[in-house]
């Protein structure tokens, strides 16, 4: 019986235990169907990953390409501005230097009438350099290479600069120039003075453009102080300075702020437009603004005027030029994420050395041996015209082997003008040439070129320019700077 009952108990847990066993089996089943299931799933997915990593590498090669074929595109863009740059102002240099000879008429064999001609030849020719300027500065801007240097300017000095050119122009339209230094103002700020001139100059010139009655005025003032911009190096800058430049013009239409903003776009551009123009003056203005960590806004009424106002930081908000070139990164927007977070210092730019003055009652120009090394006929034969009206000896040397050459058998050369892009041996390379040779060491050499982009300069420099002249060149200027040389050697010499 024991035994009996035994058994059952045994056979009852053997029995329950078979159940357990059969439940775990299911289970474990079960279990195995989900794990093949999420096998399948995670093969099905590293599939897709494999898949889409390809995509993305694919995608990363195509951006790369791209992105090869946009420098490659920038750097031929770069290379073409900078080219037609040299082609255009070359033959302009002849151009307005031989209209200034014409105008000034120094044998009074001219008729009035010839005159003005002469003078209506050098004022487009001028126009033409400034139209050229603009599309250099706007690919600059583009490539991020326009050059910042701050430094403190003086508001009272922006002032009298705005009073002085624009003075004559305004009174010649019959309008009134108006221009206010407003009260708690720093004396200076610290901003880059040639841009912010240009921002003005362009500002300033089209409201004189589109004002035909009344007035224009800059107002230099502080902004309201609980104002808020767009722009963080502003909403962050200790002091902001604001030049509000107010007309009294034809005004624009609402619809159409937004658009005189941009590249070669006008409020007017269709082809019964009653004022030129390229549009290009606002969309420099604009980025230059940018570029200087500050903004401009514009109100404006149909027919009832206009007000741009620029605003710029007391003190320049960011350091420049990782590279040491003189250029700063190209900013996007105006965000935050646009501008550079990391400061850096900017290297002294490359500077000439500093001519003598000429002392009153002498010309070193009368007598003096220039030496021309150029290689567009035109270009000689404009500047020969103009230096021996002053008495000058003039030598030519198509190229830089040429013009060692030549310096070589006229010790008695006094000053040496030179272009950079020559065949066989460039300006830059017989410069350092010349540097090297120890009887002209001194020598000054004068860079009259057409190279205007950036870095141009300061290349020439460090080969041992005396001075960079960018044609078409002011011929006064130009004679005011070999005075100056000639100056300093006749100096130096006795």
């Amino acid at each position: 019986i024991i035994a009996n009952v035994r058994t059952e108990e045994l056979l009852a847990q053997s029995q329950r235990l078979a159940q357990e066993l059969q439940v775990q089996s299911v289970e474990l089943q079960r279990t195995n169907a989900e794990l093949e299931d999420k096998a399948r799933l995670l093969t099905e997915q590293s599939s897709d990953l494999e898949i889409k990593n390809r995509e993305i590498e694919m995608a990363r090669l195509g951006l790369e390409e791209k992105a090869e074929q946009l420098a490659l595109s920038s750097q031929y863009k770069s290379e073409f501005l900078a080219n037609m740059s040299h082609e255009l102002r070359t033959p302009l240099n002849s151009l307005l230097i031989l209209a200034k000879l014409l105008a000034d008429n120094p044998q009074d064999n001219l008729t009035d009438k010839q005159i003005e001609f002469a003078r209506t030849i050098h004022n487009a020719g001028s126009d033409l350099l400034s139209l050229i300027n603009d599309i250099l500065d706007l690919s600059k801007v583009e490539a991020g290479k326009m050059d910042v240097r701050p430094a403190p300017v003086v508001l009272a000095e922006v002032c009298e600069y705005v009073g002085s050119n624009f003075g004559p122009l305004a009174e010649q339209q019959g309008l009134e120039l108006v221009v206010e230094l407003g009260p708690d103002l720093p004396e200076s700020v610290v901003t880059d003075e040639q841009r912010l001139q240009q921002v003005l100059k362009n500002l300033l010139s089209n409201a004189l453009k589109f004002t035909e009655a009344g007035s224009v005025r800059l107002s230099v003032h502080r902004p309201p102080a609980d104002v808020l911009f767009a722009t963080p190096t502003l909403n962050e800058a200790e002091a902001v300075v604001a030049f509000s430049v107010t007309d009294t013009g034809i005004g624009v239409p609402s619809e159409k702020l937004k658009l005189i903003f941009e590249a070669f776009q006008q409020a007017d551009g269709t082809t019964s437009r009653r004022y030129g123009g390229t549009g290009l003056g606002l969309s420099i203005s604009r980025e230059i603004a940018r570029l200087l960590g500050g903004a401009i806004a514009v109100t404006s009424e149909s027919g009832q005027g206009s007000t741009f106002t620029l605003f710029v930081p007391a003190t320049y908000p960011y350091a420049l030029d990782p590279l040491g070139d003189g250029t700063v990164p190209a900013l996007g927007d105006g965000t935050e994420d646009d501008l550079p977070q990391t400061p850096m210092l900017t290297p002294a730019p490359l500077v000439p050395l500093q001519a003598a003055p000429v002392s009153p009652g002498s010309d070193p120009l009368h007598g003096a041996t220039v030496l021309v090394v150029d290689d567009d006929v035109r270009n000689v034969f404009a500047l020969t015209s103009a230096l021996e009206l002053h008495g000058m000896q003039v030598l030519y040397a198509d190229n830089g082997g040429d013009g060692i050459a030549l310096l070589g058998q006229r010790p008695d050369v006094d000053l040496v003008l030179m272009d950079v892009m020559m065949p066989g041996m460039d300006g830059n390379e017989a410069t350092e040439r010349i540097r090297r040779m120890p009887d002209y060491a001194d020598l000054p050499i004068v860079f009259l070129t057409a190279k205007a982009m950036p870095g141009d300069r300061d290349r020439s420099l460090a080969a041992g320019a005396s001075e960079y002249v960018t044609k078409p060149v002011d011929l006064d200027r130009l004679l005011g700077v070999m005075r100056s040389w000639l100056a300093t050697r006749a100096a130096g010499s006795s």
